[in-house]
C-alpha cells in the first residue's frame, strides 16, 4: 500500500512539469487566413507562419496578441483594416496626461510578446474616430515587446475628432525593440477636432514612445492635417517613457527617406518634424549612425486638408501587372489628372511549370528521379521518385520454325510476361535479311531461297527467342529460276 500511494506521489509532481514543458515547446502551424484568425482564440499561444497568406476580401478585426509569432520569412498580403480593437489601454501625452484608447492594426495590442521574419504587403489601415486611438500596420499598442526582420507596406489613414491620436507604419504606441526591419507607407492624418488641441503623432515606425531601434530602412510618405500639436518623425513621433517603466539603450544605424507634409494650426505652435524623431524629451545613450534623406515640408495654408492626391477630383485608370517567378503581382490605380498612384490587389510570385524530366534513370536495379523546372528561370519546382524498372522474365514466340515460298509472308507473334514489365517493347531482327526480312511488327517476308533465323528481342535485353524460317522455291518459281535466273 505504501509503494502504490509513493508512486502516485511521484506521479502527481511530474505530471505538471511535463504538461508545461510540452505546452512551452508545442509550436502552432499557421497556413491560411483562418489559422491567422484562430489567435484570438490563444493570444498567449506560439505560432509558426509556414505559407503566405491571402487577407483579401476579409474585413479584418485588430486582434490582441501576446505570444510568439515567428513568421518564417512568410508574407500576410492584402490587409483591410477598417475598425478598432475592443481593447482600451492608457496612453500618455508629453505632460503625462492619460487617455483611454483604442488600437488599429493587424495587431490591435500586442504585449510580451515577439514578432519576426514577418512582412505585411498591401496593407491598408483606414479608420475614422471620434475616441483617443492609434493605428499602424502591425500594430496599434505594443508594450515590452520585441519586433525583429520584419517589414510593412501600405497606407495608415485615421480621421479623428478626438485629442490623442496617432499613425505610424509599423506601431503606434508603447515601447519595446525594433530591429531590422522596414517600411514603405503612405500616412495620412486628418483631424476634425475644432474645438480642443489635439495631441497628433506621425512617424515611420513608433507614433509615441520609446523603443530600442536598430538598422531599420524607412521610407515615409505622410501628410497631415492637425489642428492641434504636431509630433511627426521619419522614426518615432515623439521619443519619451509616457508613463512606462523601459530604458532604451540605442537608436542606431538607421535609414530614412521620405516626407512629411503638415500643418500646425495653434496660435500655441510647436511643429515638431524632423527625420529621426519629431519632439524627444529623451535621449538613448547610444544614438549614432542614422543616415536620412527625409524632407519636412510645412505650410501654414489651413484651408484644405493635406493629401496625397494632387486634385480635387481624382479618376483613376487600373493597370494590372502579373506575377513573376520572384516578383509580385499588383494592381496599380493612377489618377488622370495629377498622377498619383496607389497599389493593392497583391498576387504571390509565381513559377511557370514545364514537363517532367528524367534527371536519374530508373533501371531494375535502382530507383530512378524526375524533375518538374520553372520555363522561365529554371527553378527546380519539385521532384519525384521513378519506381525500379520491372525486368521481363521471359519472351516466347508462337513459332519456333516456319517454311516459307519465295515473296510468302507470315506474322509471328512474341509473348512477353510479366504485362507489366518496363521494357517489354519487343525488337526484331535477321540473320540474313536476304533470306528472310521482318519488320518492326514481327512480319517475316520470304526473300531469297536459304534458311534465316529471326530473333525477337526485348527492350531491356532480358527476354528474347528465335524461329528458323526455310525458303524454298515453288515447282513454277523452280522453273522459272531455272531458265530465266530469276523465281
Amino acid at each position: 500500500m505504501k509503494r502504490a500511494l509513493s508512486f502516485l506521489l511521484i506521479l502527481l509532481l511530474l505530471l505538471p512539469c511535463g504538461a508545461a514543458a510540452s505546452a512551452e515547446a508545442a509550436v502552432i502551424s499557421i497556413t491560411d487566413a483562418e489559422g491567422l484568425q484562430s489567435i484570438r482564440s490563444n493570444p498567449w499561444g506560439s505560432y509558426r507562419l509556414d505559407a503566405d497568406i491571402d487577407l483579401a476580401g476579409i474585413d479584418w478585426t485588430p486582434i490582441p496578441f501576446k505570444g510568439q509569432l515567428d513568421g518564417g520569412g512568410h508574407t500576410i498580403y492584402n490587409l483591410t483594416v477598417r475598425s478598432f480593437g475592443s481593447e482600451l489601454r492608457t496612453t500618455k501625452d508629453g505632460n503625462l496626461k492619460a487617455y483611454d484608447t483604442v488600437f488599429a492594426g493587424l495587431f490591435s495590442t500586442v504585449e510580451d510578446a515577439e514578432i519576426s521574419d514577418l512582412h505585411l504587403r498591401g496593407a491598408l489601415v483606414e479608420v475614422e474616430a471620434t475616441t483617443h486611438s492609434f493605428a499602424g500596420i502591425l500594430a496599434g499598442y505594443f508594450d515590452h515587446s520585441s519586433i525583429v526582420r520584419c517589414s510593412a507596406e501600405g497606407r495608415v489613414r485615421m480621421v479623428n475628432t478626438s485629442v490623442m491620436v496617432g499613425v505610424s507604419g509599423l506601431v503606434g504606441y508603447g515601447c519595446g525593440s525594433i530591429y531590422d526591419s522596414g517600411v514603405d507607407v503612405e500616412l495620412f492624418f486628418e483631424d476634425r477636432n475644432f474645438s480642443f488641441r489635439c495631441e497628433e503623432f506621425m512617424a515611420g515606425l513608433l507614433a509615441c514612445g520609446l523603443a530600442n531601434i536598430d538598422r531599420n530602412t524607412v521610407n515615409v510618405r505622410g501628410y497631415d492635417s492637425c489642428h492641434g500639436y504636431v509630433h511627426n518623425g521619419g522614426l518615432v513621433g515623439m521619443y519619451y517613457h509616457c508613463g512606462m517603466s523601459f530604458t532604451p539603450e540605442s537608436m542606431s544605424n538607421n535609414t530614412i527617406s521620405g516626407f512629411i507634409s503638415f500643418f500646425e494650426d495653434n496660435p500655441d505652435r510647436r511643429a515638431y518634424c524632423d527625420a529621426t524623431f519629431g519632439e524627444h524629451l529623451q535621449m538613448p545613450w547610444r544614438y549614432t549612425g542614422n543616415r536620412s534623406d527625409f524632407e519636412r515640408r510645412e505650410t501654414k495654408d489651413y484651408s484644405r486638408v493635406l493629401s496625397p492626391e494632387a486634385c480635387a477630383e481624382p479618376d483613376y485608370f487600373d493597370e494590372v501587372f502579373d506575377p513573376g517567378c520572384d516578383s509580385w503581382g499588383y494592381t496599380r490605380h493612377t489618377c488622370k489628372n495629377c498622377g498619383y498612384s496607389w497599389v493593392d490587389s497583391y498576387t504571390p510570385p509565381r513559377h511557370t511549370p514545364g514537363e517532367w524530366h528524367v534527371s536519374v534513370q530508373a533501371t531494375v536495379e535502382r530507383e530512378g528521379q524526375e524533375q518538374l523546372r520553372c520555363t522561365v528561370c529554371d527553378t527546380l519546382l519539385d521532384e519525384r521518385t521513378v519506381p525500379p524498372l520491372i525486368r521481363v522474365d521471359s519472351c516466347r514466340l508462337d513459332r519456333r520454325s516456319i517454311t516459307l515460298y519465295y515473296g510468302e509472308s507470315l506474322a509471328l507473334t512474341a509473348e512477353v510476361l510479366p504485362e507489366n514489365a518496363s521494357g517489354r517493347a519487343v525488337q526484331w531482327s535477321s540473320t540474313d535479311p536476304s533470306v528472310a526480312a521482318v519488320d518492326e511488327n514481327g512480319l517475316v517476308t520470304a526473300t531469297g531461297k536459304g534458311t534465316a533465323l529471326i530473333t525477337a528481342q526485348t527492350e531491356d535485353g532480358f527476354g528474347r527467342d528465335t524461329c528458323t524460317v526455310t525458303v524454298r522455291y515453288s515447282l513454277i518459281q523452280w522453273l522459272r529460276n531455272l531458265f530465266t535466273g530469276k523465281p
